[in-house]
């Protein structure tokens, strides 16, 4: 008997574990990918900046153009086969998710590709995707210190006799004051990003 007990005692302590170890690791899971993704306002990006450049336009884009209202930033170049177009389609997605309340962003295409992505180029291309996104470039020089600023990875491939550009693919959400609020993945779904951006209207809205 005095075996059987311990047995038992043993199959007892065994299952308690497993019971609070379900219980702990459950309690660490995020309520939800919004709550995972939410980050703490930090410095403004356009703080310090001192960078120039142009948008589809041709008209000067400076850092204080990323201030006054929530803006997604897209980072790519007209030449790439597959990511840069599907980040574009997704950001399309998402903007006539929002309806009405898309307009109260800013959609940005920024290249990481300068020496080929001229003003009319950016012009031509973002409009296959949504008139609203906003295409922005400019001299090489320029475009690298607004890149870095912003934390992007550019380096340029060799490749086949060209070129191509290994760049970071990561899609900022930043709030009015250009602080990064977020970042959005097309792996979540349009409604997840929308919802992002609805959260960040509301909350604009509320502190005014």
């Amino acid at each position: 008997m005095t075996l059987l007990r311990r047995i038992r005692a043993t199959l007892c302590v065994v299952a308690g574990v497993a019971l609070i170890a379900v219980y702990v690791l459950a309690g660490r899971q995020p309520a939800s990918v919004e709550t995972r993704s939410e980050m703490a306002p930090g410095r403004s990006m356009a703080e310090g900046a001192r960078w120039q450049l142009l948008d589809e336009q041709g008209r000067p884009f400076v850092p204080d153009d990323l201030q006054g209202r929530p803006t997604v930033i897209v980072f790519g170049f007209t030449h790439c086969p597959d990511s840069c177009p599907t980040s574009l389609s997704y950001l399309a997605g998402v903007l006539q998710s929002l309806g009405p309340r898309g307009d109260a962003i800013q959609p940005l295409f920024l290249t990481v590709d300068p020496e080929r992505d001229s003003v009319a180029v950016m012009a031509d291309y973002t409009d296959l995707f949504d008139s609203r996104i906003r295409g922005v470039t400019g001299a090489p020089d320029q475009m690298a210190a607004a890149l870095k600023g912003l934390g992007v990875y550019v380096r340029k491939v060799t490749q086949d006799g060209g070129y191509s550009m290994d760049h970071s693919a990561t899609i900022l959400l930043l709030d009015s004051r250009s602080r990064l609020r977020s970042t959005l993945a097309i792996h979540e779904g349009e409604e997840v990003a929308a919802r992002k951006i609805e959260q960040l209207l509301v909350a604009e809205a509320g502190s005014h």
